[in-house]
């Protein structure tokens, strides 16, 4: 949202165009220039209750052949979108982009850090391109403002970029953006006053849009993070393995209390998670020092959605866990334990054990390839 806002009837929304690598060619300058315009006048008829504005800027760091990795480019675009005060930023390049799930793809949406990446390295020449550049950009906002694959509409999944083109949203999507739009449009906290406490702003972060950061996590489905980031799974199984064969853990695990096990799994997820945030370095992606909403919500999302993955993990590992301890002798548990084992006392072990396994997920977790684990983060889909 614009300073300007004050001034204008309606709500403003501002979009970032950013051109993401060191084009010259100037037909195709043309082509993208003229997309925006026409992606800018389809927006307006669209939600007319926004007034909407298009800003052109360049950020000629990457070279326009060969794919580049859409990481690189959202952290780009973010760095600019919170610099220059966008709402959101597509990042358009020529080049192909670095596919991680599938053959290819178009663009990479990202709703938590409200930015997306678009490739028209397959969207043709001429009146094609500027149509297709249209209808995908479309695609991609409508990613981030939350919205999900339609059979109708600029939300219909994208398949051959021949099928590409501006389409109306159904009057179900058309509402569900327009509320989305409506919270982006408001003002922002940093505007209301210049001096917080965090622990305020990022509270009243999260009350101001507690919806639309709880759709963004699901979005991310974190329950499948642990299949995708292999060297902290690993971790995490050889920790349950390795206390599932050791005596002195038996010993120790077995006799905690409930509420010890309980509040030590509890502190174990959080505590994973805020490692990885902090390890990886995941709230560092712009140049501003100063308070900001977008950057604060994006910083909930990523850490709302590790949270979430590291839950889930958790409950995974219980269940090998329990499923480990009911295999084992009962006579050897006995010993390790010192009393005669019982279901209860399996499961409450099972909880240990899985608590344990969480933790070294953590020091897993940062063991991961940067890249790797800021694209499960921050990716909605390869288009």
């Amino acid at each position: 949202m614009s300073h300007t806002e004050g001034m204008s009837a309606r709500p403003e929304i501002v979009v970032g165009w950013l051109l993401g690598a060191d084009l010259r060619d100037p037909e195709l300058l043309a082509a993208y220039a003229a997309a925006r315009r026409r992606l800018e006048a389809y927006l307006q008829a669209a939600f007319p209750e926004f007034d909407w504005r298009f800003e052109a800027a360049e950020r000629r760091i990457f070279v326009p052949r060969g794919a580049l990795d859409p990481v690189d480019l959202l952290e780009v675009g973010v760095s600019e979108k919170l610099h220059r005060r966008w709402d959101y930023v597509l990042v358009v390049v020529p080049n192909e982009l670095v596919a991680r799930h599938g053959p290819s793809s178009l663009g990479v949406p990202s709703s938590a850090l409200e930015a997306a990446v678009l490739s028209t390295s397959r969207l043709g020449s001429g009146d094609e391109l500027v149509e297709r550049t249209v209808a995908l950009g479309l695609h991609l906002l409508g990613h981030l403002w939350g919205l999900g694959h339609h059979p109708e509409g600029p939300m219909r999944p994208v398949g051959d970029p021949e099928d590409l083109r501006p389409e109306p949203f159904p009057a179900g999507q058309r509402e569900q953006a327009r509320r989305a739009l409506a919270e982006v449009a408001a003002s922002r906290l940093e505007e209301q006053r210049a001096r917080w406490r965090a622990l305020a702003f990022y509270g009243r972060t999260l009350v101001k849009d507690a919806r639309g950061i709880g759709e963004a996590i699901l979005g991310y489905r974190p329950w499948l993070m642990p299949l995708y980031l292999g060297r902290l799974t690993a971790a995490a199984a050889v920790s349950v393995v390795y206390f599932l064969l050791t005596s002195d853990a038996w010993a120790l695990g077995a006799h905690l209390s409930w509420r010890a096990v309980w509040t030590l799994a509890a502190l174990s997820v959080a505590s994973a998670a805020v490692f990885i945030f902090s390890g990886q370095d995941l709230g560092r992606l712009g140049r501003e020092s100063t308070w900001r909403e977008q950057l604060a919500r994006t910083r909930l999302v990523l850490l709302g959605t590790l949270g979430l993955g590291m839950a889930s993990l958790w409950l995974a590992l219980l269940v090998l866990s329990l499923a480990g301890a009911w295999i084992l002798p009962r006579a050897l548990l006995a010993d390790w334990m010192g009393l005669a084992p019982t279901a209860e006392h399996l499961l409450r072990y099972a909880v240990f054990t899985a608590t344990i396994g969480v933790l070294g997920a953590a020091l897993g977790g940062n063991l991961e390839e940067e890249r790797e684990i800021k694209a499960e983060l921050f990716f909605d889909e390869e288009t």
